[in-house]
């Protein structure tokens, strides 16, 4: 039951955030939208990676370059997760760490294979 409540309050803040930024209420978030959504969220994504995660995650069901509310939360915690173990390994928050290959590997591949 606590995890279900914890699990319906994130959803819902996701939500609120999806449409706040979802600025002309078409039920989809463009790259600019997803950009200020994530920086509200305190991911400074730059653009070349919001290219690939709109790329990725669009629905294919509307134009092009726009992602609905699953795709978002998705997105988002993809961007969260990979943020989250990138910080674990940049201990002076320096916004750069030094890493082998089989740790990037070991931090990457759990956000990208179901």
């Amino acid at each position: 039951p606590n995890e279900f409540s914890a699990l319906w309050k994130c959803l819902g803040e996701w939500r609120a955030i999806f449409a706040r930024f979802d600025r002309d209420r078409s039920g989809k978030i463009d790259t600019m939208e997803l950009r200020d959504a994530l920086y509200s969220l305190g991911y400074a994504v730059p653009s070349s990676v919001l290219q690939v995660l709109i790329s990725k995650y669009e629905d294919g069901n509307g134009r092009r370059g726009e992602l609905n509310f699953d795709s978002f939360v998705e997105c988002g915690m993809i961007v969260k997760g990979l943020t989250e173990k990138f910080k674990e390994k940049d201990t002076r928050y320096t916004g750069s760490a030094t890493l082998n290959y089989d740790t990037f590997m070991s931090m990457v591949i759990p956000f990208i294979v179901p």
